[in-house]
């Protein structure tokens, strides 16, 4: 099983991402799925929207998320972002939540975050729906990755062959 094996384009790289190709593919409309830990030992999943900056993951839930109020006890999430057709690539964050700001309304770099991520997941509308929501609290979070386990391709990776 140690020979190099050529797949067609499609089946994607067969290979994890370099960190040009991580911020490429979190730079795309890639919901994030964070899971935390809940008061009862249970995990809990909660889809957001993200903006990977090179080194941290952001995300920007509202201020009355039970997610928060699970990070404010439990730091440590885990983090899934994934295309869901081929070429199937997926991501996972495992890292530490930090609350950097909130529940407050958003300015300054937080609000310019929060345009480019309705942008990216809305479009050109994505502007219209955030200025119409600017008077809502939220959280401003920022998630250190500890690790980082990246995938693309249809075919299972060789660690699993072996």
């Amino acid at each position: 099983m140690n020979e190099e094996r050529k797949y067609p384009e499609w089946m994607g790289k067969m290979r994890s991402l370099n960190a040009d190709e991580i911020k490429e593919f979190l730079d795309g409309p890639i919901v994030a799925r964070i899971g935390t830990v809940d008061e009862n030992g249970n995990p809990y999943i909660t889809p957001v929207w993200q903006e990977w900056d090179g080194e941290a993951l952001w995300f920007i839930p509202r201020a009355r998320t039970t997610m928060v109020n699970h990070l404010k006890i439990h730091p440590q999430i885990s983090v899934s972002c994934a295309l869901d057709s081929s070429p199937y690539t997926r991501l996972q964050i495992l890292g530490k939540a930090e609350i950097v700001r909130g529940p407050a309304l958003m300015e300054g770099e937080w609000l310019a975050m929060a345009r480019r991520m309705a942008t990216r997941y809305l479009g050109e509308r994505g502007p219209e729906y955030l200025e119409d929501s600017t008077d809502r609290p939220r959280y401003w979070v920022k998630v250190t990755p500890d690790k980082i386990i990246s995938w693309e391709g249809v075919e299972w990776a060789r660690k699993y062959l072996e």
